[in-house]
């Protein structure tokens, strides 16, 4: 209210009646005070303005509208038949599987990270890479045997003859 350190010492026992006196207090050396002390006056001035404006803030500008009303119960309502049905059941396993999918992704991709950062580097020799295949590369099946006396070679060789 008052700048403590300018408020002469005379004033000083009048600041705390001030509310008082506001409220309707009846107090005749308050009175003789202010008829004789600008400051004060300005002060009670400025402390009424300031109760009237805080007053005015407290007050509600109006009741709330029917639609409001009606807005408010409509959504009471959906949100109790939300709660009802069947697949409010669900709800809470879509964000749990929601939440669970996004942490394996972000874990998936520190590991990529951490696998990319700190995995020895493997170096290639470029003459040995090949890009094209010969026929040796290819097992070739066996011949056919050309007269029985080599399918019986053969035979007798892997003991299968006996």
């Amino acid at each position: 209210m008052f700048n403590k350190s300018k408020i002469p010492m005379r004033c000083r026992k009048f600041e705390s009646r001030f509310e008082d006196y506001l409220g309707g207090a009846a107090d005749s050396e308050l009175d003789d005070h202010l008829t004789g002390c600008e400051d004060c006056r300005a002060a009670l001035e400025d402390s009424r303005l300031a109760g009237s404006l805080l007053r005015g803030a407290w007050e509600p500008a109006s009741g709330p509208s029917q639609a409001f009303l009606a807005n408010v119960m409509a959504k009471i309502h959906r949100e109790e038949e939300r709660t009802k049905s069947p697949a409010a059941f669900w709800a809470p396993l879509e964000f749990l599987a929601s939440r669970l999918s996004l942490t394996a992704a972000v874990v998936l991709l520190a590991l990529s990270v951490y696998l990319m950062e700190f995995a020895p580097s493997r170096t290639v020799a470029l003459g040995s890479i090949r890009t094209e295949l010969s026929a040796s590369d290819i097992p070739q099946p066996p011949s056919d045997p050309v007269s029985n006396e080599e399918v019986l070679q053969s035979l007798a060789e892997r003991n299968n003859g006996r």
